[in-house]
């Protein structure tokens, strides 16, 4: 996912993005966007500005293309906590 980071699409944007993956390949991981800049690591952050939740196997289909975001949401296979907006914006700083 930081190879698909663009510095340009997150200038001037300061947002935490949080996920929380289901089963036994699961866990929880960050992205933490600062002007330009990414930070990604494993574990919990408080008050993120969004929050994912999904099963391993959701999350292999989306960061395989195999399975879109709005689909898996519509269908219930993807949770969002928070903005769908600032939810959005995810897609635009890592462009596929």
């Amino acid at each position: 996912m930081r190879r698909n980071f663009s510095p340009s699409k997150a200038r001037g944007v300061k947002l935490t993005y949080a996920w929380n993956i289901s089963g036994p390949n699961g866990g929880k991981w960050f992205i933490k966007i600062n002007d330009g800049s990414c930070q990604i690591g494993t574990g919990s952050v408080k008050n993120a500005d969004v929050t994912f939740t999904c099963s391993d196997e959701t999350w292999v289909a989306l960061s395989n293309e195999t399975l879109g975001g709005f689909h898996a949401f519509i269908t219930g296979r993807l949770k969002v906590d928070g903005s769908q907006l600032t939810a959005k914006k995810l897609d635009e700083m890592f462009p596929a």
